[in-house]
């Protein structure tokens, strides 16, 4: 008996531990990237960015990182960390940046 209550302890605690995980992930930032022309107000996951005088810009108003990358589906090198609060670099990043990973 006493086993039995161990193992549903167990089991609840761990179920417990994937719902928290999964809710977690799925919440977006708090706050909002934008440059001059276009704003998104608590972006989540991939975002494109439209070029601005045909450079990347991005202020990132938000609570988390935004992960910059060269192609509008967020894959391949990371080519620019924007902390909360900055923005993005500038000189061949402004050239080549296209979209940026929020979580």
């Amino acid at each position: 008996m006493m086993r039995r209550i161990t193992t549903s302890a167990g089991i609840l605690a761990a179920a417990g531990v994937l719902t928290l995980s999964m809710a977690t992930s799925a919440s977006a930032a708090h706050g909002d990237l934008r440059n001059s022309t276009w704003h998104i107000v608590n972006p989540s996951g991939c975002v494109v960015v439209p070029l601005e005088d045909n450079r990347f810009h991005v202020y990132n108003s938000t609570n988390e990182y935004a992960l910059a990358y060269q192609n509008i589906t967020c894959t391949g090198p990371v080519i620019d960390v924007i902390p909360p609060g900055g923005r993005s670099a500038e000189g061949p990043i402004a050239v080549l940046g296209r979209a940026v990973w929020v979580d």
